[in-house]
């Protein structure tokens, strides 16, 4: 617990600010990193046991790298792009000397010999890393039976969203700056969406996988999340490049500069929506903050375009299909030894991919190309597309595969699994609240290596509303 009322008061006022005004407190020395690191450790001991959103904290470790932070300021050293920041990594990055498990107990508590590529870059940068994050078995649908699953700080009836459980709760409720999130269907966007949050998915090969845990690897994509765009464009900027020790990895794959993305002009930006596909079946309420959205950027200068969005039925079976045979090949080591251990979701998936036809294959992968050209051929029309991201609302801890009674995995990710499918980055923002008082998000999905833009649309959106600044009552 924290050992004072000022702590408290401290981790209170330094819960909700951004990178560029934690920067500021150091480089005026309003605060240390020290301090910075202790209020935040201070917030999670006094509020992660009602939320549960970090599986370990490492406070020992997080006061090192504060103190030797603060030393090399002292001494001149210049300080990185994330000098100071508190940020916590989704458990199935691989830090060196701790156990990566991936949400579930069937991978053991051996350390990881090296850090992730991800790891590697934050700590160059000068991030903190506070500690690892709780998330689905997996990567898949559900928390494993042994997890206690995170709690939506904003209602704690509704959804987290899937996977990446513990980055949306943690950041919602200021337990960090910024996290690491991961999407195979829509593990960014999801969590995004349901906490109020800013969350990039980068074109797939733009930042790296090697020492992250696989769900399916050839749709995997491991971006940032925060609160604001601004924080998200700086963890980016820190983040993506190419990686020889990858083999999903973008050769060519230019640096971001945070700062110019953030202040480029949207003015004559072509933003497409196609009704059909936004709003049939879709909640009004997640339909109107769409709208407000797309209102918004007209009013900024961008040019709304009505489109038709290339049909993605095909695909949504196509990502099952795939995705199986790939996770079923992550697992298999694992899997032989210890089918025991995992949840009935995770092994049920794993058992259908050692047995999926290869004809099923064939045509799942012919489908998911077939997709990624018409869309590719939409983006010579627009610029940028926006919709939804869930479409409707969902209560606390929804099991989308429980293939028991009603199947909604389909239903639910027909505006996220298509474009892991496509590779196409995608920038989920916070647009409105609903009668419920929670989130509603809706996103921008990009051509590939599209971020920058993705990026400027995004700030000036905020620049525009305050729904980012909107914080739950803790």
């Amino acid at each position: 617990m924290m050992g004072s009322e000022g702590a408290d008061v401290q981790d209170r006022e330094l819960a909700w600010i951004g990178i560029q005004a934690i920067q500021r407190e150091i480089e005026t020395d309003a605060a240390t990193v020290e301090a910075i690191v202790d209020a935040a450790l201070a917030r999670i001991d006094r509020l992660d046991p009602m939320l549960q959103s970090y599986s370990v904290v490492w406070p020992e470790r997080a006061r090192r790298t504060a103190a030797r932070l603060d030393a090399e300021r002292s001494s001149g050293k210049p300080p990185g792009l994330l000098h100071g920041v508190p940020i916590a990594v989704k458990d199935l990055c691989d830090v060196r000397g701790e156990p990566t498990r991936a949400g579930t107990t069937a991978l053991g508590d051996a350390p990881a010999a090296a850090n992730a590529e991800v790891v590697d870059r934050l700590e160059a940068a000068g991030a903190v890393i506070l500690g690892k994050l709780k998330m689905t078995e997996g990567a898949l649908v559900s928390h494993h039976p042994s997890v206690t699953p995170p709690v939506n700080p904003w209602n704690a009836e509704r959804w987290t969203g899937i996977s990446s459980s513990g980055s949306g709760v943690s950041l919602a409720a200021g337990l960090c700056v910024g996290a690491l999130g991961t999407d195979t269907g829509g593990s960014i966007r999801f969590p995004s969406a349901a906490c109020g949050l800013s969350g990039l998915k980068p074109t797939h090969g733009r930042v790296s996988l090697r020492g992250i845990y696989p769900l399916a690897d050839s749709l995997d994509h491991i971006g940032p999340m925060a609160r604001s765009v601004d924080d998200v464009a700086r963890i980016f900027s820190v983040l993506c490049g190419f990686d020889e020790g990858d083999p999903w990895s973008l050769a060519r794959n230019p640096p971001v500069a945070a700062m110019s993305a953030l202040e480029s002009s949207v003015r004559g930006i072509r933003i497409g929506y196609d009704p059909r596909y936004g709003e049939e079946g879709v909640d009004p309420q997640m339909i109107g903050a769409v709208q407000a959205a797309l209102e918004a950027y007209r009013e900024l200068g961008a040019e709304i375009v009505e489109i038709v969005v290339p049909d993605v039925t095909p695909v949504l079976g196509a990502w099952i299909w795939l995705g199986s045979a790939e996770i079923a090949r992550a697992h298999a080591e694992t899997f032989a030894n210890k089918a025991e251990e995992y949840g009935d979701d995770l092994r049920r998936t794993i058992e259908q991919g050692l047995v999926v036809e290869g004809t099923k294959v064939a045509e799942s992968w012919k489908a998911r190309i077939a997709f990624s050209r018409r869309l590719e051929a939409l983006f010579d029309e627009v610029d940028i597309l926006a919709a939804p991201v869930i479409p409707g609302r969902f209560a606390a801890n929804t099991n989308l595969f429980d293939v028991e009674s009603d199947p909604q995995i389909a239903i639910a990710s027909r505006f996220t699994s298509p474009f892991n499918l496509s590779g196409s980055p995608s920038l989920t923002m916070c647009g409105g609240f609903d009668s419920e008082d929670a989130p509603i998000g809706f996103q921008l999905v990009g051509a590939h290596r599209d971020e920058a833009r993705l990026l400027a649309l995004g700030s000036a959106f905020q620049a525009k509303t305050d729904w980012h600044t909107r914080h739950p009552a803790l």
